[in-house]
């Protein structure tokens, strides 16, 4: 077990490096909040295959592991998952739609096909969505990537969208990584969704950003005009990748979007962490520590889940703790298996 846990984590430091020697952008960045973005304006690049945000290039199957689910997404670009996106259903009594969001260079597809036709066979109205895609070239796949900011005004957009259809008056928000941390933190603080989200569930979410095992530090992405940094700024000009150095741990943006606390009142929130993530380091980077908010660690659930960061939505230990906080009155007893890591 010991070789196991060394193997992943050596494997996962080397990932992580590669990861921040894409990144782009200095941390020391300034993300003044006055830069006229808005839901209607939100700049960022859209997906092809899904006008204003739908995927709309066919529905794809339902995948329980997230290496299958992602290799279908970068051959089908803009594939719906199944259950998602019907603008004709109307939440049941007790219950809102629920808006899942995908994480940093990650679609629709990849993140929720497991999600989706679950949550819509236990009676909820899903709906998910594709924006900010990487560029030059582009990757429809490597959704999510660009300026936070963006991504939290189409986020507001595309909730306006779903409540416009549903009638709801809120929302519900599940989200992985960036999806369940910056991305609709932002969102609720800067672009109007305190007003219309009940509760904001984050799956390994990236709230005080990535140290990437100390790596952020020993590089200099944390130091304003260094090599690694003037690196970084170059290569998010060129790829649209500003979201990657937004949330290094100590970044401008995080600074700003943490100021003030992480909440916001009247908003619920519950974030679900593993011991085992290997791209938000340390992974209690995850939680909020504020009052009202609900900090699970997975293995306090379920010892035997050995789930990692890109495997987490693919978790069916964890799928039922989210089942179980977003429909209580539906609620089980949790059934704990054994969970491998994705980086073995």
């Amino acid at each position: 077990m010991r070789s196991i846990e060394l193997r992943r984590t050596v494997l996962a430091v080397f990932t992580a490096a590669a990861i921040v020697l894409s990144m782009t952008m200095a941390v020391g960045t300034s993300w003044a909040t006055d830069s006229g973005i808005t839901p209607d304006h939100p700049g960022g690049v859209a997906a092809p295959h899904s006008p204003d945000g739908v995927p709309s290039n066919g529905t794809g199957p339902q995948f329980r592991t997230w290496p299958v689910a992602s290799q279908y997404s970068r051959w089908h670009a803009g594939a719906n998952p199944k259950g998602a996106n019907d603008f004709t259903c109307k939440p049941a009594p007790g219950t809102r739609p629920v808006v899942l969001i995908p994480g940093t260079r990650e679609d629709a597809f990849a993140t929720w096909s497991y999600y989706a036709p679950e949550l819509k066979s236990a009676g909820l109205c899903v709906f998910t969505f594709n924006y900010n895609i990487q560029t030059n070239p582009d990757r429809e796949w490597a959704a999510t990537v660009g300026d936070i900011r963006s991504s939290a005004a189409f986020l507001a957009h595309y909730v306006d969208k779903v409540r416009a259809a549903t009638g709801a008056e809120k929302v519900d928000l599940v989200g992985h990584s960036q999806g369940g941390g910056p991305l609709p933190r932002a969102y609720i603080k800067w672009f109007g969704g305190n007003r219309v989200v009940n509760h904001l569930i984050g799956l390994v979410p990236s709230n005080k950003g990535t140290s990437v095992y100390g790596l952020v530090t020993l590089a200099g992405f944390d130091r304003p005009g260094s090599l690694s940094a003037r690196a970084l700024q170059s290569y998010a000009d060129r790829h649209n990748f500003e979201s990657l150095p937004q949330q290094l741990a100590g970044s401008t943006f995080l600074g700003e979007l943490n100021d003030g606390g992480m909440t916001a009142p009247g908003v619920r929130y519950t974030v679900i962490s593993t011991k085992y993530d290997d791209v938000v380091t340390p992974y209690t980077n995850a939680f909020i520590r504020q009052p009202g908010v609900t900090n699970i660690t997975m293995q306090s659930v379920c010892a035997k889940d050995h789930t990692d960061h890109f495997g987490f939505t693919y978790d069916p230990v964890a799928f039922q703790v989210v089942f179980n906080t977003l429909l209580p009155n539906k609620a089980k007893k949790i059934r704990c298996v054994y969970v491998p890591g994705y980086i073995q």
